[in-house]
């Protein structure tokens, strides 16, 4: 194909292009001002219940569509040959998983924990667990029984692999389950520790919920590193979305 000249000037080529992309991440990133506005507008938006109204493949999913696309970039990227998550909801993000390993041309194993798994999120899952592409373990995500389970599922297992914690998101919950869990994977392995952004919002903010700032995966998060370290903050992706709610929660096992 064959471009007016006008056009090829106007144009970066994909060398140039992919710099300055880089460097607008970087300085969204770092934009506090810009930042804040984002939280102001999820706190606007949640009076709607915004990150309650999108579904993945007909499945409800209870995720900004900023994260979304980031966890696609993320899998994409990882190519992991198992995921794991702790809290299932109504069954978007198991699917969202299965659908993507599958995109990236990787036999679908996906394991979702979590304390109660109602009939509604079975129901929903139902020709991906009935096919083998997800598993589902109902129980308490910090236990031995869960890390017993979680083992089996990694059993053999030497390629990266992909961790998402969005189930309890108070300090001692998500702690446990990065102490617990996340050793675990194999190195080169990605953790996506969801609702960091507990941090960021207004005091009092979840006012019938035990976890606000000071108590959330973001401070969980923060002690894990200072343990721990195997694992690293993952500066490509951690502060890409704009109004994403995992900001500074994702993690790659280093070594």
């Amino acid at each position: 194909m064959t471009f007016g000249k006008s056009y090829e000037q106007s144009v970066p080529d994909d060398d140039q292009f992919r710099s300055e992309r880089e460097k607008w991440r970087i300085d969204l990133g770092a934009d506090s001002s810009l930042r804040k506005q984002a939280i102001d507008l999820v706190v606007e938006s949640n009076k709607y219940r915004y990150g309650y109204q999108w579904e993945w493949c007909g499945v409800p999913i209870i995720r900004h569509p900023d994260d979304i696309v980031l966890q696609q970039e993320i899998m994409f990227k990882l190519r992991p040959v198992r995921v794991i998550e702790t809290g299932i909801a109504r069954g978007g993000s198991l699917a969202l998983s299965a659908s993507l390993m599958e995109i990236s041309n990787t036999a679908p194993k996906v394991l979702g924990i979590d304390i109660q798994i109602l009939p509604h999120a079975y129901h929903a899952l139902k020709s991906w667990i009935d096919e083998g592409s997800i598993e589902v373990l109902e129980g308490d995500s910090t236990s031995a029984e869960s890390v017993r389970f979680v083992k089996k599922f990694l059993e053999n297992v030497s390629q990266p692999c992909l961790l998402i914690l969005d189930s309890n998101h108070s300090h001692d919950h998500v702690y446990q389950e990065l102490h617990n869990l996340a050793p675990l994977l194999p190195k080169g392995s990605t953790v996506i520790v969801a609702d960091t952004i507990v941090e960021e919002m207004p005091e009092n903010y979840y006012d019938n919920r035990p976890w606000s700032k000071g108590n959330n995966p973001y401070s969980a998060t923060q002690k894990f590193l200072e343990e721990n370290d195997s694992f690293e903050m993952d500066i490509r992706w951690s502060r890409r979305s704009l109004t994403g709610e995992c900001r500074d929660g994702i993690l790659i096992k280093a070594k």
